[in-house]
C-alpha cells in the first residue's frame, strides 16, 4: 500500500523522473509492439526505428517545453508512419504531448495545437495510402488527438478550480484569525474600560480621604479616624467589585446579575450617596419621566456619572450638579462642578482628550474623558466636555432611547 501512494506521488513529486519514465516506457510500444493493421507483424525499419526512439525520448521533456515537444511529436510521428507505410503506435507520443500541452496552457492554445498536430499526422497518412476511401486510422488519428486535448483541458479546470477553492479557503482563514484579532482587541478595550470605571472613583476617594487623614491626624483625631474609615469602606467596595469584574471574566457561559457589575441609571442613588459620604455636595435634578433605557445604553449612563462626579470629586471644590432629562427619544446628562485654580490649567486639556486628542496622563487630563466618549459613541450618542467661562467644568452627553423611538 505505500508503494502505491509513493508511486501515485511521484508525477507531483519528482515531475522530471516520471516524464523520464513515461518516454522509456512507451520506446517498446512504438518499435516493437505491431499495428493491428499489419497483421503480418511486420517490424520498422532501422531508420524508423531510430526515429521512433528519438520522438520518445523528446517526451522526456514535455513540461519543460510543451510546444516545442508537440511539434517535434507530431512530426517524428509522420515520418515513421511514412517509412513504416501505414499506421503505427507511434502515434502515441503526440496524443501525450497535446495532453500535456493542454493541461500547461488555456483552452483556445490547446484547440489550435489540435489543428495544427493534426496536419503533418494526417498528411502523413495521406500519403501512404490510398486517397478515397479515407484510411480508418485517419478519423483514429483524430479523435484520439481531440480525446487528449479535452481530457487535458478537464485536468487544467480541475486543477485551477481546486486552487481557486484552497485559496478562498486560506483567504476565509485568514479572515477569521484577523477577525479574532479584532474581536480580541475589542474585549481587551471592554474589559479596561470596565476595571477603569468600576476602579477609578473608588481610588480616587481613598486618595481624597487618605490626603485628609494625613492632614487631621494630629490637629483633629477623630477627623482623622472618620476618613480611615471612608478610605477602609472605598477599599472594601473596590475589593468586591473587582472580584464581580473577574468573576464575569473567569465564567463566561453563566448567568450574570445584570446589576453587578453592570448598573444602570435606576442605581445612581446608590453612587450619589457614595459620594456624598466622603464630602462631596450632589445638587440633583431630574426632568421627565424615569425609566428603564434598553440595551447599553443604560450601563453607558451611570458610567458617564460615575465619572464625571469622579472628576468633580478629585479636581473640583466639593461641590457638583447632576441633571438627568428623560426626553421622548433620548436621555440627557449633565454633570458641572467649580474647577479649583490648582486645575484650571489641566482641565481644559481633558476637554479636548474628550475630543478625541491624546493627551498627557500625568498631566490630569487622562483616559478617563477618553473612555466616556468611546462608550457614548458605541450607543450613538453625543458628548460634549469643556470649561466654561465661569470657571465651571460642563460634561454633557446625549443617549438615544431605542425604545423610545418605537414609542
Amino acid at each position: 500500500m505505500t508503494g502505491l501512494s509513493d508511486l501515485r506521488a511521484l508525477p507531483a513529486r519528482h515531475p522530471a523522473v516520471f516524464d523520464a519514465l513515461v518516454a522509456v516506457g512507451l520506446m517498446p510500444i512504438a518499435v516493437l509492439l505491431p499495428d493491428p493493421d499489419h497483421p503480418d507483424g511486420s517490424s520498422l525499419s532501422g531508420a524508423a526505428t531510430a526515429i521512433a526512439i528519438i520522438t520518445c525520448a523528446g517526451l522526456a521533456l514535455r513540461r519543460r517545453w510543451p510546444g516545442i515537444v508537440l511539434a517535434g511529436t507530431s512530426v517524428g510521428a509522420a515520418v515513421v508512419i511514412m517509412l513504416a507505410g501505414g499506421a503505427s503506435w507511434i502515434v502515441l507520443t503526440p496524443v501525450v504531448a497535446l495532453y500535456t500541452f493542454a493541461v500547461l496552457r488555456d483552452r483556445r492554445s490547446a484547440v489550435v495545437a489540435w489543428a495544427a498536430s493534426l496536419v503533418p499526422v494526417s498528411a502523413a497518412v495521406a500519403l501512404v495510402t490510398d486517397p478515397w476511401p479515407p484510411d480508418p486510422a485517419a478519423f483514429q488519428y483524430i479523435s484520439s488527438f481531440a480525446v487528449a486535448t479535452a481530457v487535458g483541458v478537464a485536468v487544467r479546470s480541475r486543477r485551477a478550480f481546486v486552487v481557486a477553492v484552497e485559496e478562498r479557503a486560506e483567504r476565509a482563514e485568514r479572515m477569521r484569525e484577523q477577525e479574532a484579532a479584532r474581536r480580541v482587541a475589542e474585549e481587551r478595550l471592554r474589559i479596561a474600560r470596565e476595571l477603569h470605571d468600576v476602579v477609578a472613583h473608588r481610588v480616587a476617594i481613598v486618595n481624597v480621604q487618605a490626603s485628609v487623614a494625613h492632614h487631621l491626624v494630629l490637629v483633629d483625631p477623630p477627623a482623622a479616624l472618620s476618613a480611615i474609615e471612608h478610605v477602609r469602606e472605598a477599599g472594601r467596595a473596590i475589593l468586591d467589585e473587582l472580584g464581580d469584574v473577574l468573576n464575569v471574566l473567569r465564567q463566561p457561559d453563566e448567568a450574570v446579575n445584570p446589576h453587578a457589575p453592570a448598573p444602570g441609571l435606576d442605581e445612581v442613588h446608590r453612587l450619589v450617596a457614595s459620594f456624598q459620604s466622603v464630602g462631596l455636595s450632589i445638587r440633583q435634578s431630574v426632568s421627565g419621566s424615569p425609566r428603564a433605557v434598553p440595551g447599553g445604553a443604560d450601563l453607558v449612563a451611570y458610567r458617564v456619572l460615575q465619572e464625571a462626579l469622579t472628576n468633580a470629586h478629585k479636581h473640583g471644590t466639593g461641590q457638583a450638579t447632576m441633571t438627568i432629562c428623560y426626553e421622548p427619544v433620548e436621555i440627557g446628562l449633565e454633570v458641572t462642578n467649580p474647577v479649583g485654580a490648582d486645575r484650571a490649567a489641566v482641565l481644559p486639556s481633558a476637554a479636548a482628550a474628550a475630543s478625541g486628542f491624546q493627551t498627557d496622563p500625568s498631566g490630569g487630563a487622562g483616559f478617563g474623558l477618553i473612555g466616556m466618549r468611546e462608550r457614548v459613541a458605541a450607543v450613538g450618542g453625543e458628548m460634549a466636555a469643556r470649561q466654561d467661562p465661569d470657571g465651571h467644568f460642563r460634561v454633557s452627553v446625549r443617549l438615544p432611547d431605542r425604545a423610545g423611538v418605537d414609542r
